[in-house]
This record gives C-alpha cells, structure tokens and sequence, in this order.
C-alpha cells in the first residue's frame, strides 16, 4: 500500500511539474506568434518591395537599351 501511494504522490508532482512546462510553452508560442512573425513579415514585405524595384529599374534599363539601339 505504501509503494503505490508513492507512485501517486510522484505521479502527481510529475503531472504539475508538466502542467507547467506546457504553460511556459503554451505562452513562448503564443509571444512567437503575435510579436516575432509580425516583424518577420514586416521583413519580408520590405524586401518584396526592394526586390520589385529592382526588377523594374533593370526591366527599364533594358527597354532603354533596346529602344536606343533601334533608332
């Protein structure tokens, strides 16, 4: 009888210790979510934006070549 009520004694710390490992990660995801992939997507529509204008200035510069060795 006393080895089974030690069992559950553990069985309980062992379920509160896990309890509140589950809370700590509960709450890393959800500052990961709301906080870091915000600016994560900040990023990338800074660079989305970079990389269009880019794209277009050398498109431009192209055109500009093709209609000036034409002329």
């Amino acid at each position: 009888m006393k080895l089974q009520m030690d069992q559950s004694q553990k069985n309980s710390v062992d379920i509160a210790r896990l309890e509140g490992k589950v809370d700590v990660i509960a709450e890393r995801l959800t500052q990961m979510k709301d906080n870091h992939l915000f600016h994560i997507e900040k990023d990338m529509r800074q660079l989305r934006a970079l990389v269009w204008f880019i794209g277009t200035t050398v498109f431009a510069q192209m055109l500009y070549i093709i209609v000036r060795s034409l002329v």
